[in-house]
């Protein structure tokens, strides 16, 4: 039997979503309802049905029931034997689970957790095609295991679902049936008409009036955000309003909707709410304001009431709709409609939702809450992107002290709560609110910046991700070089074929470091937690990782040289550039670290000593008989050495390890691992194919076509956005994508005359040697496809900074397809044609990439892009026509280093003065930016 549940009225806010099959069930309940339910249940409905008793009150009383409610988890039901008597007529509503539970609707994904009443036939609505598709699978399984179903017994009597759909359609004029029952605040009946489906909001439980109506009356600007009322009316005393069915249709449409655009609606409504006033707070509001959090405790809500006196000083008040999530923004085309508004507060400060909706973005983060998020706001107020140039009860946030910002982050706190029951956040959850809250109020006031340490507020860290730019750029030419000067001598010293077996070494070996990390590292520049505790676990993970790797890598050698084409030496050298994959994983959180504190300068000093070293001992070694594995001690010695000075800059992380952690850094970290181990196979497919179709020779003559087309790829376009990235996740909302195309219109822009010059010039690779002529046509195509690659990296860092890294991966694959398909057809007519086919596949995987930007980067436009553009391309066709010229004018004379330095300095003139000429804004901006001291 039962055990008795006490049902009284609860202190904190009952929703209709555990009750709502209430509308499935007798519109006439009869006199006596009594329900053998657990204790989460049972409150609820109680509310749903006034005056229902207890199982154990009603066997007290010795009544027979008109309707009896049993959750059969809680009270096994026997039709021939009820745990109380039955009325005649009486009507049995069972909610079981298990293979055995009948009925003809499925409470998906339980009876606690409802998000839909369902039964086959009625359709399935979500957000986007993953959710409708685990969706829709979970409900065909709910059919057949664990999820409760709903079963009546009883004589056939009209539901309340029947008698509001018979109203709705009365006063529309049209026959209509029910489709479908969902939950939220309240529950919404899908109802299909001969004009459209229509969404019947129905308030089970009388909460009162609906705010929606006060708000379209009280802030007519809100209006184009608001349902338009089709029918109005009261069922069995129960309130509903029915309106349009959002999106319209009842089958699949595309697009789906975009929580960037959902995102974007979002912040719209919460500007129009904010500039409507209400009224002023007084003496008394902060009391008020926290009482309504009835899910918090009473000894907290009295303290956080002390901390929001501050704000009774008259403050500006305006309605807050409190729950601004992609959830509640509803997109029909040009249409968005925002629902859910049993939260909103007519009394809230002006602007509150502008705390909120950056909060309720963040939450997806890994170990994340809404009042952690909040209370961060209260010293993340100058970052670029952030709340702190909006107007938040009067005043811009960053303007605000820091007392009075505290307090109006917690006041925003509160209302996220004021609209949570047991049920939707239960104890231990709130116990991780209530202790976010606490941590925020305990940190003390951060120290104010100081001409010293200009690197807060927009401008700083603009600033400081420009001249981190510069120092990668440093970094990256001093890299290069010693690569190229390593490149050039092994080419002027041994045959094309050892070239070729260095590029499949290497390509081993990036793979093995991609593997060996997964994405952690590089996952704490975006980590929103405790940075140094998620630190250590993934230096635990990267080294495991490595030594795994290193020993598999070892053993297996000899299988992956013959099976790359290279068994003359290639174990070897697979062996050298892998033993060191345990010193690159623990340089590289040591680097991710720097990278995320934007502090460049102590970023490259590891890398640029170590290269610089690596370089000078493999010449030496080359030079003096080595061969290729004088080129494979130089890599060691700079991978050891690089996790050396990493030491020297930056305390080493020692090993840790934290679950969760580990779990959020994979979850961010896995998919962008992939990217780049795509991007490295993309980037290193063409030499297999070569190298297998080919042969080696061919391998080599390409691969040194490919390296030097591909300098300003990886100098600049690597470079930025290896520094614009941390700077990138700090951004927010529209911000982000403005930001985005700021850095691919520089990146561009200084990437589009080195791209041009190495194509106008690709001839003068015959001074290394005759040998080499093969690889000249090759240059231009690959300088081209450096450059349209440059696009989809672009593209790639955004969505990642925007927490997308699916978004990457997806485009990456894409490219490796195109390319692998491509290639398959083409690559025995040639490396030209090869290298013909990589830009006709960028250029492909470009167009991709801008869509992409559109439309998952809030922000971004291509207009925008095009415009900043105009002065590069302009200057491209003035660079063009100068070299031309000049090659025109020297007639006959061959190749050599004079001709290629007279050729590159015509180029560089004419591409800059054009530029200066057109941008100079901007170029005076940049320099600026430069200047300030760091």
């Amino acid at each position: 039997m039962s055990r008795p549940v006490a049902i009284t009225t609860p202190h904190w806010t009952v929703g209709d979503r555990l009750a709502a099959f209430r509308v499935l069930l007798p519109a006439d309940p009869g006199p006596t309802v009594v329900l053998a339910v657990g204790e989460v249940l049972g409150p609820h409905l109680r509310a749903a049905f006034p005056g229902a008793l207890d199982l154990e009150e009603a066997l007290a009383a010795g009544v027979r029931a008109s309707l009896l409610v049993v959750e059969t988890e809680h009270e096994p039901y026997d039709a021939g034997r009820p745990p109380v008597p039955l009325a005649p007529g009486a009507s049995v509503a069972v909610l079981g689970a298990g293979p055995g539970a009948g009925g003809d609707h499925v409470l998906y994904p339980s009876a606690h957790e409802p998000e839909l009443l369902w039964r086959t036939g009625w359709p399935v609505a979500a957000g986007d095609p993953v959710a409708w598709a685990r969706r829709r699978a979970g409900l065909r399984a709910a059919r057949h295991r664990g999820a409760p179903r709903l079963r009546v017994e009883g004589p056939p009597a009209p539901t309340l679902a029947d008698e509001v759909v018979a109203e709705v359609t009365e006063q529309l004029g049209t026959p209509g049936r029910l489709v479908g029952v969902t939950t939220a605040g309240h529950t919404l009946l899908r109802v299909r008409t001969g004009a459209g489906d229509v969404a019947v909001r129905l308030d089970l439980l009388d909460h009162g009036p609906d705010p929606l109506e006060r708000v379209r009356a009280e802030v007519p600007a809100a209006a184009p955000f608001l349902a338009r009322a089709l029918a109005t009316g009261t069922t069995r005393g129960r309130a509903w309003v029915a309106t349009a069915w959002l999106p319209r249709g009842g089958r699949l449409r595309w697009p789906w909707p975009r929580p960037e655009w959902q995102w974007a609606v979002a912040d719209e409504l919460a500007d129009v709410l904010a500039a409507d006033r209400t009224g002023t707070t007084a003496p008394g509001w902060a009391r008020s304001w926290c009482d309504r959090a009835g899910v918090v405790p009473a000894p907290v809500r009295e303290r956080w009431a002390r901390l929001l006196a501050v704000l009774e000083a008259g403050l500006p008040t305006g309605w807050c709709h409190g729950d601004l999530w992609p959830g509640n923004v509803l997109l029909d085309g040009e249409t968005a409609v925002v629902i859910d508004w049993d939260n909103a507060s007519p009394d809230a400060p002006a602007g509150l939702d502008r705390l909120l909706v950056p909060a309720l973005r963040d939450v997806a983060e890994p170990g994340r809450t809404v009042a952690e998020q909040v209370m961060a706001l209260v010293d993340d107020h100058d970052r670029p992107g952030s709340v702190g140039g909006l107007d938040v009860a009067g005043r811009r946030w960053r303007d605000w002290d820091r007392e009075h910002r505290q307090a109006l982050a917690l006041a925003a706190v509160v209302l996220f709560l004021r609209n949570r029951s047991p049920h939707d956040l239960p104890a231990d959850a709130l116990a991780t609110h209530l202790a976010a809250v606490d941590a925020a109020l305990a940190v003390p006031a951060p120290a104010p910046a100081t001409a010293d340490d200009p690197g807060t507020g927009e401008t700083g860290e603009a600033g400081r991700t420009a001249r981190g730019a510069l120092w990668l750029a440093t970094n990256g030419v001093v890299v290069k070089t010693s690569q190229t000067v390593v490149l050039l001598a092994l080419a002027a010293m041994l045959a094309p074929s050892a070239l070729g077996l260095v590029a499949l070494g290497t390509l081993v070996a990036n793979v093995a470091v991609q593997l060996a990390s997964l994405g952690t590292a590089s996952a704490l520049v975006y980590w929103r937690g405790d940075v140094l505790r998620a630190a250590r676990t993934a230096v635990t993970i990267g080294v495991g990782l490595a030594v795994v790797l290193a020993a598999l890598l070892w053993v297996s050698a000899p299988w992956l040289a013959a099976t790359l084409g290279a068994a003359d030496g290639g174990a070897a050298v697979i062996r050298g550039l892998t033993v060191v994959l345990p010193c690159t994983a623990v340089a590289g959180v040591t680097n991710e670290l720097l990278r995320r504190e934007l502090r460049f300068l102590r970023r490259i000093i590891p890398d640029t000593v170590s290269s610089v070293v690596g370089a000078v001992l493999a010449v030496v070694l080359v030079s003096q008989g080595n061969g290729v594995m004088g080129l494979v001690a130089g890599q060691v010695t700079q991978a050891v050495l690089t996790m050396l000075l990493s030491w020297c800059v930056h305390p080493p992380v020692r090993p840790g390890w934290d679950a969760a952690d580990a779990r959020g850094l994979l979850s961010y970290g896995g998919p962008y691992a992939g990217t780049h181990l795509l991007e490295l196979v993309q980037l290193n497919i063409d030499y297999l194919i070569v190298s297998a179709v080919l042969g080696t020779i061919a391998l080599g003559q390409y691969s040194l076509a490919f390296r030097l087309a591909f300098m300003p790829y990886l100098m600049i376009v690597v470079v930025i956005t290896g520094a614009a990235f941390p700077y990138l996740c700090r951004v927010r909302g529209r911000e982000l994508g403005r930001a985005v195309v700021v850095v691919t219109t520089v990146t561009l822009t200084l990437v589009l005359p080195l791209s041009l010059g190495i194509a106008l010039v690709a001839d003068h690779l015959v001074v290394l040697g005759d040998k080499w002529s093969p690889a000249v046509p090759a240059v231009a195509w690959l300088a081209a496809y450096g450059g349209l690659l440059s696009i989809g990296l672009l593209v790639q860092t955004a969505v990642n900074a925007a927490g997308r890294p699916v978004l990457a991966l997806g485009l990456r694959l894409a490219h490796l397809v195109l390319l692998v398909a491509t290639l398959a057809v083409v690559v025995d007519r040639g490396i030209t044609v090869v290298a013909a086919a990589q830009a006709l596949v960028a250029a492909l995987v470009a167009v991709l990439a801008l869509g992409l930007a559109r439309t998952f980067v809030s922000g971004f436009s291509l207009r925008a892009l095009a415009l900043g553009l105009g002065p590069a391309l302009v200057s491209a066709l003035a660079l063009v026509a100068a070299v031309l010229l000049v090659r025109a004018l020297l007639g006959d004379v061959p190749p050599g280093p004079w001709t290629l330095a007279l050729l590159g300095a015509a180029g560089l003139a004419a591409y800059v003065g054009p530029l200066w000429l057109l941008d100079r804004d901007h170029l005076r901006e940049a320099a600026a930016l430069l200047r300030r001291p760091a």
